[in-house]
């Protein structure tokens, strides 16, 4: 285990440690009495792992246990929710876990310590659970997250930075800096792109090519186009650059209108480029193409 996934377990094990038991240990219960809570930090699963989580489960049973607290008629999940829809698909009808009495502030703290534990969160869950983290640790609203991180960014205050640092250190997220300038940024995407980012059906790579797009309209089209076509990363930036005009030919042109070139003409063609001048004239004269 790195150094920085054994900070997140440890800041994870310390939280739930400090949760009174409402159980006993080693407990199983019947997967149909667990329902999960909205706003879990985790909402996208890798199709080709959650099917090897599957087979793996269905081979050797599910070895972690989730945590669930009790709730009126069974239990909400707090933690594991991959591990139970895996379990699901299996066909398992109970479930191994563990029961803590978790209050409703601290229910999506110890989801979002679980959930970063995670090799395969995608950037945007893992922000918005590190998020999560910092609002109740800075005691602000989650909307004040950020833009708190970027003006401590501008003009830190020790006290502030130093809770921001220890907050950083216990789930070993690197540093601060880096996750405002480098990381934060995915919760700027457009909204489509969001939704789309939560349901799975577009990863960060291409959502963050798109997003460079700042046209609605285009965006949206390039957005279709990139999910009916599975276009790359690479695809989606050629298409999304605007399109160049060809320099007017006005040197070209002048170069070549010459009395003597269009002497040796022939009748016909000698007739066609003296109409195309007079409606060139007529263009350039008239008082529209000065107004314009």
């Amino acid at each position: 285990m790195t150094r920085a996934k054994r900070s997140r377990a440890d800041a994870f094990s310390s939280l739930l440690g400090a949760l009174p038991v409402a159980g006993e240990t080693g407990q199983t219960v019947e997967i149909d009495r667990i329902r999960v809570l909205p706003g879990q930090p985790r909402r996208v699963f890798d199709v080709e792992a959650m099917e090897s989580l599957t087979e793996s489960i269905r081979e050797q049973g599910v070895l972690q246990p989730v945590l669930v607290r009790p709730a009126s008629g069974g239990f909400e999940l707090i933690a594991g929710e991959r591990r139970l829809r895996a379990a699901t698909a299996a066909g398992l009808t109970q479930i191994p876990v563990v029961i803590r009495e978790v209050p409703d502030d601290d229910v999506l703290l110890v989801a979002a310590l679980e959930n970063l534990q995670r090799q395969d969160l995608n950037p945007l869950d893992e922000v918005e659970a590190t998020v999560t983290i910092l609002a109740r640790e800075l005691d602000v609203a989650t909307e004040q997250v950020v833009p708190l991180l970027h003006a401590q960014r501008r003009k830190p205050h020790t006290e502030t930075t130093d809770r921001i640092e220890q907050v950083f250190r216990r789930l070993g997220r690197g540093g601060w800096q880096s996750f405002t300038a480098n990381k934060t940024g995915v919760l700027k995407f457009p909204t489509e792109l969001l939704d789309l980012m939560r349901t799975g059906r577009l990863e960060y790579t291409r959502a963050a090519a798109l997003a460079k797009v700042k046209d609605a309209e285009r965006r949206h089209q390039l957005t279709q186009q990139a999910l009916s076509d599975k276009l790359s990363v690479r695809e989606i930036n050629e298409l999304a650059k605007p399109a160049t005009l060809s320099p007017m030919p006005y040197q070209t042109i002048k170069g070549l209108i010459e009395p003597r070139r269009i002497e040796q003409l022939g009748k016909k063609d000698r007739a066609r480029v003296d109409k195309l001048l007079r409606e060139l004239e007529e263009i350039l004269t008239s008082d529209a193409a000065f107004r314009s």
